[in-house]
């Protein structure tokens, strides 16, 4: 499992996908956190973080559309379907890929806003609720992301198939104020970006935390099988 990791780490700087997603991502970190705290002199990074939510679906496939799909294209994955290593560290090993990627861009992001102190009072607990938020809403786009790369030989289905399953749940929370009673409760519970509000506020609610880490593990168990599958295909 160090292996593949190891090796799934440095793939991403073997080619441009580690160097694209770094610089997509602190580029538009850094405008938003330019346009909406430091030009006004705003220490809350709860808005900026919920804008960032919006445009972070459109770049992590970036990462989880070579997972399995590239593999596959190229036909290396018969080389480690066959190998002694089983495959829940294989895709164990993906995942926590592509989340230290994300990890480590997001810590540059940290440290930039950290420096809001200078500007007025910064109240950590927002901030660092908000953070571990959106880092449980970057591993579950990862895990769906890796599910629909285990699917297809393509990057570019892998990567479309995530957007599609992302908007989709975009759009149940949105459809949640259309509606009234229990059909709004389930809408907002099923949507994934409408459970930050509470790490936004600087709650850390136990239901969303379970939430996250059970669509991860969910999302993550099912690759899991679809691969098994594969490998005694």
């Amino acid at each position: 499992m160090k292996a593949i990791f190891k090796r799934e780490l440095r793939s991403y700087f073997l080619t441009l996908t580690g160097y694209v997603f770094f610089t997509m991502f602190l580029l538009l970190g850094g405008f938003l956190i330019y346009n909406m705290n430091i030009t006004n002199g705003y220490t809350s990074v709860n808005n900026t973080i919920k804008n960032f939510i919006n445009w972070e679906t459109f770049i992590l496939p970036i990462l989880t559309m070579r997972m399995f799909a590239e593999d596959r294209k190229l036909k290396t994955d018969q080389l480690l379907l066959t190998s002694p290593v089983p495959v829940r560290s294989i895709v164990i090993a993906k995942f926590f890929a592509a989340f230290v990627m994300v990890f480590a861009a997001l810590v540059v992001v940290f440290l930039c806003t950290a420096s809001f102190r200078f500007f007025g009072r910064i109240n950590w607990a927002e901030m660092i609720s908000s953070y571990i938020g959106f880092l449980l809403l970057c591993g579950v786009v990862l895990a769906i992301g890796e599910f629909m790369s285990s699917l297809t030989d393509s990057m570019i289905v892998a990567a479309f198939s995530t957007y599609a399953v992302l908007i989709v749940t975009v759009f149940l929370g949105s459809r949640a104020g259309v509606v009234s009673g229990k059909a709004s409760e389930i809408l907002l519970w099923l949507s994934p970006t409408e459970r930050f509000n509470d790490f936004a506020m600087g709650i850390l609610d136990p239901a969303a935390l379970v939430y996250y880490i059970s669509i991860i593990v969910l999302f993550i168990a099912i690759t899991i099988q679809t691969t098994e599958r594969r490998r005694f295909s």
